[in-house]
């Protein structure tokens, strides 16, 4: 359960954004809680472009919360619309069916999700693994790093 009303990390604004520690990440982690609410949407959406403009790898967890959404509809749109600057995706099953409409927990399925600057897209299935879709042939340390930390 979770006591958003408001709490600090809705409130943030992005002229408090620390930009040169941003620009010194050489990964840049990110999910969509923080797409709900103004100001942070905004600081979200600044941080994202700063890190990508600084080189670093762009990794986003969706980590879909839906009680906190004024709606399934707005959550859906807010978390695609960042979608295709990610270099990494990771989704759970809950989240592949919820993003796709569809039933199918398959690769045709999550192959749906993929967009051609994509590095990684991994769907974990719970107790059951996870599953990763690449087309990157030659890894650099630091997607090699963050790898192994997903597995």
């Amino acid at each position: 359960m979770f006591y958003r009303n408001p709490s600090a990390d809705m409130l943030l604004r992005p002229e408090e954004l620390n930009l040169e520690l941003i620009r010194s990440a050489k990964v840049f982690h990110y999910g969509s809680i923080s797409l709900i609410v103004e100001p942070c949407r905004s600081a979200h959406l600044e941080a994202m472009k700063v890190a990508k403009r600084a080189g670093a790898l762009l990794s986003y967890d969706p980590n879909l919360r839906l009680p906190l959404w004024p709606s399934a509809e707005e959550a859906r749109e807010q978390i695609l619309k960042i979608w295709d600057e990610a270099d990494v995706i990771k989704v759970s099953d809950v989240e592949l069916e919820f993003l796709t409409g569809s039933d199918k927990i398959d690769d045709e399925t999550a192959l749906t999700l993929w967009r051609p600057n994509f590095k990684l897209l991994l769907v974990t299935l719970g107790e059951n693994g996870c599953k990763y879709y690449t087309k990157v042939s030659d890894y650099s340390p630091v997607f090699q790093y963050l790898f192994l930390l997903i597995f």
